[in-house]
């Protein structure tokens, strides 16, 4: 289910026009996007395993298309406040991908063709996701860079070091993030997400690992 949700999320939200609002003025920054992905990856999980599986997959696209909803790790910014320009056409793109995913499930030729059609793209577009099998192998990596400043999957001599060096204050230990990056990385401090997202989860997820 939890390769399903990864490609959920990647198919409906990710490879979207929310490419284009990142790449915007007013778009979200990385750690949103990084925060955002994985506070969908629970509501997919949700959406899929509902009781009734296409009930589910419209909830899905009515979370998506609202609004008014604070994105995870946005300071209360909405989708309002990052599409200024693109909200017509992400609605749009959300709608018909999950029209798609719906017509999908209602495939008899295929037992549980949604399930072949998800999990497909999780593995071939979001192998580090939350989620995926691969996602503790990231955690675990992440945090032997914060303890090695000096690890050679760090590349450029003193990388590791300035990146250790501005760790925020509510990082109270390594065991902490890493609690925190495999039960729900969405929840961190906004402060923490930017640092991660600023430093390590390049150098942590495959294939740019230089771990052994």
């Amino acid at each position: 289910m939890g390769a399903m949700a990864v490609g959920l999320v990647i198919e409906v939200w990710r490879n979207s026009p929310v490419e284009d609002m990142r790449a915007g003025r007013h778009g979200p920054d990385g750690a949103v996007i990084f925060a955002e992905s994985t506070a969908l990856h629970d509501e997919a999980v949700r959406a899929l395993t509902a009781a009734n599986r296409s009930a589910g997959l419209v909830g899905f696209e009515k979370h998506l298309v609202n609004r008014a909803r604070p994105w995870a790790g946005a300071s209360g910014r909405t989708l309002k406040d990052f599409g200024y320009g693109h909200l017509g056409r992400y609605e749009r793109y959300v709608k018909n991908k999950t029209n798609v995913l719906l017509g999908i499930e209602a495939h008899t030729c295929v037992r549980d063709g949604l399930r072949l059609y998800l999990t497909h793209t999780a593995l071939s577009c979001g192998i580090h996701h939350k989620g995926m099998p691969a996602w503790p192998v990231v955690v675990d990596r992440i945090s032997r860079l914060v303890a090695e400043p000096d690890h050679p999957a760090w590349g450029e001599q003193g990388r590791g070091a300035r990146a250790v060096a501005g760790m925020p204050a509510r990082v109270q230990s390594i065991d902490q993030l890493v609690s925190g990056l495999l039960t729900k990385p969405s929840g961190l401090p906004v402060d923490v997400l930017e640092w991660l997202t600023d430093h390590f989860l390049y150098h942590a997820a495959p294939p740019f690992s230089g771990f052994e």
